[in-house]
């Protein structure tokens, strides 16, 4: 049976997640019968890229009118996803949401009640619980390995590179996105509470804006025009790169979108250094950062248990030299651990490794092989699963809306509780 989908939200993630794979890898399975976006420019470049004409709609409802479609795969700016996820159940199609499954409790509500209202499904897609890591830290977990576990660290770092790339689009106003709390870190959050099986309960949050934003006094609007563009750190130049230039910078006219914003300007209210507290429904704390401006990116976590203490972590980017230009930046970054590279150890990490120090003295480690793809190759094993289904799910890789909702609400109580300075229940916020 072919499944017909359509996608809304025609971008970099649209592409190279939903929209090249359906048309190259999964004919047999499925087909894409139409493209949504206010950008009609934009849609059409995916269009080039297929070599082949799809159906491009500027109007979500004529789409839905006209096109015979099954499910709908929601890649909109993240302000959007509930309007055009709860207008697809309406419809009577199951959605697959990109992460996050939108940016605040009430629109979180409106969607879970949607759900329940038609009958149909949202799927919410978290590449990170498939990469062959995290899957074996979640195998490990399911066999009790840890026991009971009292707390977790977790520490995410994102680099100058893709760290800066949040503050020079719509992610950097909180409205659009709810913030690194719940774009980025809604990934990160459904980690933790896929890892331990519960459901995030009390939050407590402190965040700032300390690098980017008004925090430098020479800058322009943009990079493509901007008088400081040969001395800073941060230029993007659009025109040198054929996949922004042809997606984003010649399809300008259409929308006023313009990618290259100044990482540094007024308009930015997102937060850029971010630490939380949460309280878990079985007794869990976690305690978690963010920041969005280090000189390398990966993440590291330990999960402290009566059995022992499990520590793990993933090396995504380092630069090997000190480089002030970013596009010598992005050419030299490579996926090294950091703390090897002080070490005097120069090379790529082709496996991460699970540590184990139990109780009373003594360490396992347990190596896992890293393979190629996107995210880790997490992105492909999701591709599999969403599109050629599945009769069995024992580890819970596939997200539901409930999934989505625990994970990004914690986001959003993160929010509200740097703004009150308050402790946030999660369940308050969906009564």
């Amino acid at each position: 049976m072919i499944t017909k989908y359509a996608v809304v939200g025609v971008g970099v993630r649209a592409l190279g997640m939903y929209i090249e794979p359906l048309v190259k890898n999964f004919q047999d399975v499925a087909e894409l019968v139409a493209l949504c976006d206010q950008n009609s420019l934009r849609a059409q470049v995916a269009n080039k890229r297929l070599g082949f004409e799809l159906p491009i709609y500027t109007d979500f409802d004529e789409m839905l009118d006209k096109e015979e479609i099954d499910k709908v795969i929601v890649t909109t700016k993240d302000c959007f996803h509930h309007k055009y996820i709860i207008r697809a159940l309406e419809r009577g199609k199951d959605v697959i949401s990109e992460k996050p499954m939108t940016i605040d409790a009430e629109k979180c509500r409106q969607i879970l009640d949607a759900e329940k209202r038609t009958g149909r499904k949202v799927t919410v897609t978290f590449n990170y619980r498939f990469t062959p890591y995290t899957t074996k830290i979640k195998e490990l977990l399911s066999q009790d390995f840890l026991g009971k576990i009292f707390s977790v660290d977790f520490h995410w770092y994102l680099d100058t590179r893709h760290g800066a790339d949040y503050y020079r689009r719509w992610h950097a106003e909180l409205e659009n996105s709810g913030g690194l709390y719940v774009h980025k870190a809604t990934h990160h959050f459904d980690l933790v509470n896929w890892f331990l099986g519960q459901e995030p309960r009390r939050v407590f949050a402190m965040a700032k804006l300390n690098f980017y934003g008004a925090n430098r006094a020479e800058h322009g609007e943009r990079c493509l025009t901007c008088k400081f563009k040969d001395k800073c750190e941060f230029y993007l130049d659009l025109n040198g790169d054929s996949s922004l230039k042809e997606l984003y910078l010649d399809t300008e006219a259409a929308d006023g979108y313009v990618r290259d914003q100044c990482v540094f300007g007024e308009r930015i209210n997102i937060y850029d250094t971010m630490s939380t507290l949460v309280n878990y429904s079985g007794g869990t704390q976690l305690c978690y950062s963010l920041h969005s401006y280090t000189p390398f990116e990966g993440w590291r976590m330990a999960l402290n248990g009566e059995k022992g203490r499990l520590e793990i972590s993933n090396a995504e980017t380092f630069y090997r030299k000190n480089s002030p230009d970013f596009k010598e930046r992005s050419a030299i970054l490579t996926a090294q651990d950091p703390y090897k590279a002080a070490l005097g150890i120069d090379k790529e990490e082709e496996s991460d490794l699970i540590r184990f120090y139990p109780l009373y003295g003594g360490v396992e480690v347990i190596e896992v092989p890293r393979v190629r793809g996107g995210h880790g190759g997490s992105d492909e094993r999701l591709q599999n699963m969403l599109f050629r289904g599945y009769s069995e799910d024992p580890l819970g890789h596939m997200a539901d809306s409930w999934a989505g909702a625990m994970s990004l609400l914690i986001g959003a109580a993160s929010n509200l509780s740097v703004k009150t300075g308050q402790p946030v229940d999660i369940l308050d916020l969906i009564k």
